[in-house]
């Protein structure tokens, strides 16, 4: 077949036909990027919406749990006991249902996914089960040992040490339980599978909740103080069999995805030695705020004189936990996969994005809730968990931890976020280099916060402290990771230099935009903070009904206004993460309308 060629060109042609043409080629591309960028950011916005509203549940529930437990036990030494038990097998929790064991397997996995055969990934996750089976039982095995070889008398109150070895030996076998479930949680988000993974704690707070409930109406009439010991004893074991299940229930989606595989131990696969490589760093780095808090319930018992300093920091902490798990495990949780597959594709302009745009939705949404828990703190105390059991001191004690704690929220979301991208880059060395020296200066406040009349919420106080050093270390390592991991890929030519934003990858005016958001975030969120505080505070009185119900209007009235006064002075200033939001929305409900199309 002949093909017609054009008349030679002139010579002043040429050159214009070859500009146009680079021109349109620079357009184009620019165009596909912005479009690949975009719909990157809706998914990661869905999903993290996804993850938001199951967690929502889950904390909601916790949130009652915690509420059963104060109204039903009070600030005691056996409640002071299961909490201080508690915490190891939570600690653990955290280092790997949040932490290290999903943030080494999903990088791992994806890897995987591109690159071997659906038998290789089979024999890690079953390698990787096993492990943990062994380690972790051996572990429970030796610590529970060490904690009946102690001697009572070692301790400043022994009767508690008593109770908390007893609550010990039967909490701590959901380690095992909880790390597997972290486990498979790791893997089906990998396989961008997320509804099963954040919908177990759920399963697990409803059966907590459960076991209250039984063992509320079996509370006897007299003798309550002898009677709350082995009750404590009875909702541990209920714990315990809410892990055996959060184990248990995504197993049906393991296997539709052919990765429910038998125990074995092929400890020559790759993926099991880089799993294990990057998870032993990453158990420090990530959970340095686990550890600061695990040593500051460690500290309250024994630097603050009589009961109830582990339970007033417990209490405020979940109080802390329930906006922190809606604002930044959700939001890390969806963006981590998407992270871990532009490094491992060299895309490290779009990993950029993806974090400069989740740190400012971490803002928008973090800094409101933590302004609107600090000002309603002590309300919500005491609606929340002044029962029978509590005193006015008790609750005011745990109102100034949930202020001083608030004020670490949008910090410990950040370093979520920011831990992450680290571990995206395949670098866990950096930030437990960084976390290590938080941890030390934790340690230093919370010794000089201890010895003002602070007591418990000094500790808080350090932990603010330490993570706002850890904060903006991590802040400025990921800037200088970034640009030489983009100036490298150019000099080896994995990456065109065509770009001035490949070898600026968190240029000053990118920066910038992220600062100028967090400004309008925290400025909004101060004037909603002073909405808030001044509605609850003129309804309580005006209400005039005394006691729970007339807190409980004035504090659902105050948190109504400040949602009100916020998301309408965003909506109203055009607050780029407001229009995303709502954007989204809008085209989640699309689909539905009949005759549209998108």
């Amino acid at each position: 077949m002949a093909i017609a060629l054009p008349d030679n060109p002139t010579a002043q042609d040429s050159p214009l036909d070859a500009g146009q043409i680079a021109a349109d080629s620079v357009r184009l591309e620019e165009e596909r990027r912005s479009r690949v960028l975009e719909r990157a950011g809706r998914s990661v916005i869905a999903t993290a919406m996804l993850i938001s509203a199951a967690v929502f549940l889950s904390r909601l529930l916790g949130l009652a749990r915690d509420v059963l437990t104060a109204n039903l036990f009070g600030f005691g030494p056996a409640i002071d006991a299961f909490f201080l038990a508690f915490t190891v097998p939570n600690l653990f929790r955290k280092l790997f249902g949040e932490g290290a064991l999903s943030s080494a397997t999903i990088p791992v996995l994806a890897k995987y996914r591109i690159s071997r055969d659906h038998a290789a990934t089979r024999r890690l996750v079953g390698t990787l089960a096993t492990l943990m089976w062994l380690v972790l039982g051996s572990l429970c095995v030796v610590i529970i040992g060490g904690a009946w070889l102690a001697d009572p008398r070692w301790f400043s109150d022994p009767a508690k040490f008593e109770l908390f070895r007893l609550y010990l030996t039967v909490l701590l076998p959901y380690v095992v339980f909880i790390c597997l479930t972290a486990l498979q949680a790791g893997i089906l988000n990998s396989y961008g599978r997320f509804a099963w993974s954040s919908l177990t704690p759920a399963v697990a707070n409803l059966i907590w909740i459960g076991a209250l409930v039984i063992l509320y109406f079996q509370r006897p009439e007299s003798g309550v103080d002898d009677w709350i010991g082995q009750a404590v004893l009875w909702m541990s074991a209920a714990v315990l069999f809410s892990g055996f299940v959060q184990w248990i229930i995504q197993m049906p989606e393991l296997a539709r995805l052919k990765l429910l595989a038998p125990p074995q131990l092929r400890l020559s696969e790759p993926g099991v030695k880089q799993t294990l490589a990057a998870m032993g760093p990453m158990l420090f780095a990530l959970a340095v705020f686990q550890l600061n808090t695990f040593i500051d319930q460690v500290q309250a018992e024994i630097w603050v004189e009589g009961d109830g300093a582990v339970a007033a920091y417990s209490y405020a902490s979940r109080l802390f936990q329930f906006p922190l798990g809606l604002v930044s495990v959700a939001l890390t949780t969806a963006v981590f996969p998407l992270m871990s597959r532009f490094a491992v594709s060299g895309e490290l302009e779009k990993l950029t994005a993806s974090v400069l745009n989740s740190l400012r939705l971490l803002a928008f949404i973090s800094l409101p809730a933590a302004v609107g828990l600090a000002v309603l703190a002590y309300p919500i105390c005491v609606l929340l968990f002044g029962g029978s059991q509590s005193t006015p001191e008790m609750l005011s004690r745990a109102g100034l931890v949930t202020v001083l704690l608030a004020v670490s929220l949008p910090i410990v979301s950040a370093i979520g976020l920011l831990t992450k991208a680290f571990y995206a880059l395949r670098d866990s060395k950096t930030p437990t280099r960084i976390a290590m020296f938080a941890v030390a200066i934790n340690l230093g406040a919370n010794f000089l916060f201890l010895q003002t009349p602070l007591k418990e919420a000094g500790l808080a106080l350090g932990t603010a402290i330490s993570g706002f050093i850890n904060l903006a270390w991590l802040g400025f390592s990921l800037r200088r990771a970034l640009k030489g991991s983009i100036l490298d890929s150019v000099r080896a030519n994995a990456l065109p230099p065509t770009s001035e934003r490949l070898a600026q990858p968190m240029s000053p005016s990118r920066v910038r935009a992220v600062a100028v958001s967090l400004a309008r975030s925290l400025l909004l969120a101060a004037v909603m903070g002073a909405a808030a505080w001044m509605v609850e505070h003129a309804l309580f009185g005006a209400f005039g009904l005394g006691g729970r119900v007339s807190r409980a209007l004035s504090v659902l009235a105050g948190v109504g206004a400040g949602v009100v006064v916020y998301s309408g002075l965003a909506l109203l200033l055009k607050a780029p993460e407001a229009e995303e939001i709502m954007a989204l929305r809008k085209r989640r409900r699309a689909p539905d309308r009949p005759g549209q199309t998108t």
